[in-house]
């Protein structure tokens, strides 16, 4: 139940954000809307999917007071960025086609990400310590 709020703030960021960059890379001419309106929202998936199995391990390791909590914190970072930059290669491979506004788009998601589940487990875990005193 802890996880709904921040998952709720991540898919309404993530709703609002697609369609912001539509707009941004028509009006820019990197490429046309449509195609990069699958890769946006494949993207948007794939991030919402990470961030909720990683928010949802990261409660149950607070919950148990475990005392790895930071070594999963610094790897789900590092994993994170580790699969962004696979996502990038796999789409200049396979795709090639409008490769700089996609890296521009998984940038932006990644950043949001990254500064979304940074604010909520810096405040699970004030709150975690908090309770212990």
């Amino acid at each position: 139940m802890k996880l709904i709020k921040p998952l709720g703030i991540l898919a309404l960021i993530y709703c609002c954000l697609g369609p912001l960059l539509l707009v941004v890379e028509s009006k820019a001419g990197l490429v046309s809307p449509m195609q990069q309106a699958l890769p946006i929202t494949l993207l948007a998936v794939f991030f919402f999917t990470y961030s909720l199995l990683g928010l949802y391990l990261f409660n149950r390791l607070i919950g148990r007071q475990s005392k790895s909590v930071m070594h999963f914190y610094l790897i789900s970072k590092t994993l994170r960025f580790f699969l962004s930059m696979v996502l990038i290669v796999i789409y200049g491979v396979l795709i090639r086609e409008g490769l700089l506004a996609f890296a521009i788009n998984l940038f932006v998601f990644y950043l949001v990400t990254v500064v979304v589940t940074t604010l909520y487990c810096a405040k699970a875990e004030h709150n975690n310590k908090k309770s212990k005193i």
